[in-house]
Formats: C-alpha cells, structure tokens, sequence
C-alpha cells in the first residue's frame, strides 16, 4: 500500500488506519511494568497487552486494519454499509480496550494509557466517517439495538397465542344425601326352651338268667343233705 493511496484517503480515514497501526504497535510494549532493585541492580519485568483479554483487543485492531486496507483499495465487498462495519470494529476495540485497561490495573505502564487514548480516537474517528459518508443516526441505533439487546428484544417478543381451549363446564355437584332412617327395632328373640334336665330314666338292666345247678339227685325236702 504505497503513501500516495493513503494521502488520497478521507482524513478521518487516515487517521483510524495511522491510530489503528500505531495501535498494534503499543500492544507489545509493557501494559504492565514492575521494577526492582537489589544489590544496586535493577530488575524490570512487565507484561504486554497480549494476554489474557487483551489479546482479543489486539486481534479485533488487526481486523480493524485488515479492513481499512480493503476499503482503500476500493475492494468489491459485498456486504452492508462499509461505514458501518468500520464503525462496528472501532467500538468493539474500545469496548475490550477498556476491560483491558480496567483488568489489568496492577503495576499500569504508560503505554496503557496510550493505547486507551488511540481507541478512542479511532472510535470518534469511525464515527465522523461514517456520518460524512451518509450514514443515519438511525443506523446507529439499529446497531446497538442489535449488538445488545437483540436478546432482550428476543425475549420481550410477544409470542404465538396457543387456540384457546373451551373451558369444559363444571361437573354438577350431587345433591346431598338424605338423611337416613331409623332402623326397625327387631322383636327380642324368645330364648330356646331349654331341654329337660332330667333325663329320662332308663329302662331297667334285664336280670340275670338263673344259672342251672349241677344234675343230680336233689335232695328231698326234709331230707338232710350228705356230704
């Protein structure tokens, strides 16, 4: 991409390209920084913005870039509003620069600050653009309507009415039961006659059959009997 292409670009074109680029620059440098010093000598260590959240800030500036490149060239996209993807990519790199920035507040290095700073130019800048170039206020909104509460939207749609069900009619309560009657008193029942205690006398046991004497002669009255 020579200079003269990039000398023909819309000044609020320029400066997202310059402050993206110079963005990503910063991003190597320590975001994080912690000296120490023992013995008279001096130890430094910090970290980059390439770790943790901040790498997806650096990629979305990447993006950023990637895309500002395209539209130089005047490359056939097709897709919506360039203005308004130029936009969206400036506001998600600010949205993650700040949690970035916010994150990783221990031991801040000066080149945090710088490249919140870039972020929000780049954003303001995007903006600007994408006004000159005919963009509506109302695209904005419908931006951020989408990006944040397409899922409220979502849920607050008002949804499909089920066919109503015919309510069925109550079942009829039974009428109430009548009170009963009284039972009939039953007669007492008379007592069995009792059988006779006594009871009744046996026949008499039949006598014994004489047994029969010995045959003999027996002796005759008045006669005394021999031995």
């Amino acid at each position: 991409m020579s200079m003269d292409l990039v000398m023909k670009m819309r000044r609020e074109a320029q400066v997202v390209l310059v402050c993206a680029v110079l963005y990503l620059i910063f991003s190597f440098f320590d975001w994080q920084q912690v000296s120490v010093t023992i013995f008279g000598q001096t130890a430094t260590g910090g970290l980059t913005e390439w770790h943790g959240v901040g790498v997806v800030a650096v990629l979305i500036c990447i993006a950023l870039i990637v895309w500002e490149v395209v539209r130089a060239l005047q490359v056939d996209v097709p897709i919506g509003s360039h203005g308004m993807v130029s936009v969206s990519l400036a506001v998600a790199l600010l949205v993650f620069t700040v949690i970035t920035f916010l994150s990783h507040n221990e031991a801040r290095h000066w080149p945090a600050w710088v490249g919140l700073l870039l972020s929000i130019v780049i954003t303001v800048a995007a903006f600007q653009r994408a006004r000159n170039e005919g963009v509506a206020m109302s695209d904005f909104s419908s931006m951020a309507n989408r990006g944040g509460g397409g899922q409220a939207a979502a849920a607050t749609a008002p949804a499909v009415a089920a066919p109503a069900v015919p309510e069925q009619p109550a079942a009829e309560e039974p009428p109430a039961a009548e009170p009963e009657q009284p039972a009939a008193a039953t007669p007492p029942t008379e007592p069995a006659p009792e059988a006779d205690s006594a009871p009744e006398a046996q026949a008499p046991a039949a006598e014994p059959e004489p047994v029969p004497e010995p045959a003999g002669e027996r002796p005759a009255e008045g006669e005394p009997h021999q031995g």
